[in-house]
């Protein structure tokens, strides 16, 4: 019996030695992706070094030999729009590939703002709307100082099969997406790597950075230097909100009316600000209890708070910018006198306030009752203002490095750029730091005529009755001066799409009609 079984062992162990090494993909190449079409596709990945790799695509075999390192590269011949296709390397299988228009959405917030934020303008716009020929590919914010990552830090692609899937979507990516996919009647994928709050120098490789930005770049390159700057940043916050809550509470403190759109409230007698925490309530009475969920608009209000109704905690948020939009579940408001408070905090920089011009009131299935006036205040624990927090991804080159370089043989049918209000401060120089950056994005990307869609900043806190050289009309100017001298660079119009008292607006809808029709010109 052993002389049959040495020949059959025989067998298994060439064909054990024959199977492929197990190969995985480089994002953004994943499950429901879209491709450029009419280009060119390199494709990467890893597996075993020194490993042999058949990739599979469209009845065609693309051979490869990965390196000492393991990684691996095929090109995908051009293909016309279609799919769904799938795409195969030894035995990894992705599917439901697209061939269309790729589009990088990048900038900072007013690009990365989704959809949830903009449901004031737009909620009519996306309710019930799906199409399956429109993908989305949220990449995770990330930074590196020391030279380009080769590979992206993560995320998935998305496809548009609901309404409720749009909602974590960037605004803007998600109504351009609509208009040119109708439009074009082909697929559409957008790749998302905004950052709120990023200047252009963080987007810019360290080659061509200027000077000042260098220098900052060489101290973050030092690990002591980010450790340091890392050890500061994890307690900040928590340090400051335990030493408020260690204060004595402020028994003395009384209720007094106020105008809640009066900053008054929120200074000293010597005018100035007041850190730390205040306290705002506001009395109302109903008739009856409200048979169903009720929704309390309180605008925007600086910096964090949470809220009560009833003494029922009904939501938070920290920062200053979003809506504040709280449900109210049914059983909370009662006939007879109802009560809202807010524990508000201010913990630098602004005074705590309310913005005005926004919607405050308590939406109940019986109407609204409107929240303009009738406010108490009392000060709360006083504080000094806490230190401003190093937002390490606003440095020099880090989202360049991190989030960007690893996307640049991956074709685009072009970038849409919406950026500009975090280089109000350098804005004489913003022109020449966007022409750096594009010429540095398509000479690394190998793309020498790639598109620049760059949507021009919304005016904002009147910015457009003034004529002044500087600060945000500068920055205006200078992204209208970069489109009109750099060949393919188009402007998207958006000043006139401004909210006075709000650094993002809604209304991205028109934003991204606007700039998908600068996209349909611009290939004509």
């Amino acid at each position: 019996m052993m002389k049959h079984f040495l020949p059959f062992l025989a067998i298994l162990l060439i064909a054990a030695g024959c199977k492929p090494a197990p190969s995985r993909f480089a994002l953004p190449v994943a499950d429901g992706m879209v491709i450029q079409r009419g280009r060119e596709i390199p494709v990467h990945g890893t597996t075993e070094p020194g490993a042999a790799v058949k990739v599979r695509w469209q009845g065609k075999t693309l051979k490869a030999v990965a390196d000492t390192a393991g990684h691996w590269c095929v090109a995908l011949p051009a293909t016309e729009a279609g799919g769904p296709f799938t795409l195969e390397a030894n035995g990894t299988v992705v599917k439901d590939i697209l061939v269309g228009d790729v589009y990088l959405c990048s900038g900072q917030s007013n690009m990365e703002l989704p959809v949830r934020r903009c449901l004031d303008a737009v909620a009519g716009d996306i309710k019930g709307y799906a199409n399956d020929r429109i993908r989305y590919f949220h990449v995770p914010m990330r930074y590196r100082f020391n030279g380009p990552d080769e590979e992206l830090p993560g995320g998935s692609w998305e496809v548009l099969d609901s309404d409720s899937t749009a909602l974590a979507w960037s605004a803007v990516s998600y109504f351009t997406a609509r208009y040119l996919q109708e439009a074009t009647g082909v697929p559409v994928g957008m790749i998302n790597n905004a950052v709120g709050g990023s200047p252009v120098e963080a987007w810019i490789e360290e080659a061509r950075l200027p000077g000042y930005a260098l220098d900052e770049l060489h101290l973050f390159q030092q690990p002591a230097y980010l450790d340091s700057i890392n050890r500061f940043n994890a307690t900040l916050y928590t340090d400051w909100q335990e030493a408020h809550n260690a204060l004595p509470a402020n028994t003395a403190a009384k209720w007094r009316p106020v105008n809640l759109f009066d900053k008054g409230w929120a200074l000293d007698r010597k005018g100035e600000n007041v850190y730390g925490s205040h306290f705002l309530r506001r009395k109302f009475t109903l008739d009856k209890a409200p048979e169903g969920p009720s929704i309390l608009h309180l605008g925007a209000l600086i910096d964090a708070d949470s809220t009560f109704v009833n003494g029922v905690y009904v939501g938070n948020i920290t920062y200053m910018y979003p809506p504040r939009n709280y449900p109210v579940p049914e059983g909370i408001l009662r006939a007879g006198e109802n009560e809202i408070e807010i524990h508000l905090y201010a913990c630098g920089g602004n005074p705590a306030s309310a913005v005005p011009d926004k919607r405050y009131s308590l939406e109940t299935p019986d109407g609204d009752i409107s929240l303009l006036t009738g406010w108490e205040h009392k000060d709360g624990r006083r504080m000094p203002a806490r230190p401003g927090q190093v937002f390490l991804q606003y440095k020099p080159a880090g989202l360049w490095n991190a989030i960007t370089a690893p996307m640049k043989d991956f074709p685009f049918a072009g970038v849409i750029w919406y950026q500009g209000e975090s280089n109000c401060n350098n804005a004489a120089d913003y022109g020449s730091l966007l022409e750096t950056m594009v010429d540095s994005w398509r000479s690394e990307t190998g793309d020498a005529a790639l598109p620049f869609y760059i949507i021009e900043l919304a005016a904002f806190e009147h910015s457009e009755l003034t004529d002044n050289d500087w600060g945000w009309n500068r920055v205006q100017k200078e992204q209208r001066a970069t489109a009109e001298k750099v060949d393919g660079v188009y402007l998207v119009p958006n000043a006139d799409l401004g909210e006075w008292n709000d650094i993002h607006p809604q209304d991205k809808k028109t934003v991204g009609q606007r700039t998908a029709t600068v996209i349909l010109e611009s290939k004509q």
